[in-house]
């Protein structure tokens, strides 16, 4: 792997112009922060790499190198494993919250648009934040019966079509650890009461690619959602349909989630370099 560039080429670069753009006033330019961001991209580069790669590859000295790796490992940026180091939880969580904020919405309204017209019901955009959904999106039917989703609400995701389309991508060890001492506390007769039903209802959704809740979150209504999957195969969203049980059936549900709502969703996670088959 090619050398980059030393670390005073690189911050004298920066001072005039960022990788973005940006043009920096030299006063306000911090050279460990910007020698922290090179180091983060070569192990993005390499994936996993040794610290003894790391110095080759930056050309720094091994005491500069070292002390930034410790006090990125310490702050959860990176992960420690016995090949080297990687890329750690934070900058996981830090990219989807980017990815959540920004592009998502940006890539995801279309679809949202495409669902809305074909079925003229409600489509809401969610991610996962902790043990709760949040509402990023939202396309609403012009005969609305059920209630007003608001930009920002949150709800518990054992509860929603949503949550459980999302909770579906994870594995049950790492479901079972989110949920570790979480209180379920179910509104309706239907809904997901314990840890195991939601266990249950998720291997059903797993099978299906798609998830279906009737009468659950409140009575009288029904939902379908499918995740949205990154490149890496995590599920980053989900894309649901809210409909009355008045009006929708849940046969009628089953087939708009199966003839729109997951093909919508599979493009979209194709999108974002997901190798789903859409």
């Amino acid at each position: 792997m090619a050398s980059l560039d030393s670390p005073d080429q690189e911050a004298k670069a920066a001072t005039a112009r960022t990788e973005g753009g940006v043009e920096i006033d030299p006063r306000y330019y911090v050279e460990t922060a910007a020698h922290t961001i090179t180091l983060l991209k070569a192990v993005a580069q390499r994936g996993t790499v040794t610290l003894a790669g790391l110095t080759s590859d930056l050309g720094w000295t091994k005491p500069r190198v070292y002390r930034l790796v410790r006090t990125l490992h310490a702050c959860g940026a990176l992960r420690q494993a016995d090949d080297g180091y990687s890329l750690g939880p934070t900058m996981i969580s830090l990219g989807y919250a980017a990815l959540q904020s920004v592009r998502l919405v940006e890539v995801v309204r279309p679809a949202l648009q495409r669902i809305h017209e074909q079925t003229g019901e409600s489509v809401i955009l969610t991610v996962l934040d902790g043990t709760d959904i949040v509402y990023m999106d939202y396309l609403e039917t012009d005969h609305l019966l059920v209630t007003r989703a608001r930009l920002g609400s949150r709800l518990p995701a054992y509860l929603a079509s949503s949550g459980h389309a999302i909770l579906s991508c994870l594995s049950p060890d790492a479901v079972t650890a989110l949920f570790a001492g979480h209180v379920f506390s179910p509104p309706t007769a239907r809904s997901v009461s314990s840890l195991d039903v939601l266990q249950r209802r998720l291997e059903g959704v797993r099978r299906r690619g798609y998830a279906l809740i009737d009468q659950e979150l409140a009575p009288g209504h029904r939902a379908a959602a499918a995740p949205v999957v990154d490149h890496a195969g995590h599920a980053v969203a989900a894309i649901s349909i809210s409909v009355p049980t008045a009006r929708v059936t849940l046969a009628d549900l089953r087939t708009m989630a199966e003839k729109v709502l997951l093909p919508t969703a599979q493009r979209v996670s194709a999108s974002l370099g997901s190798q789903v088959e859409v």
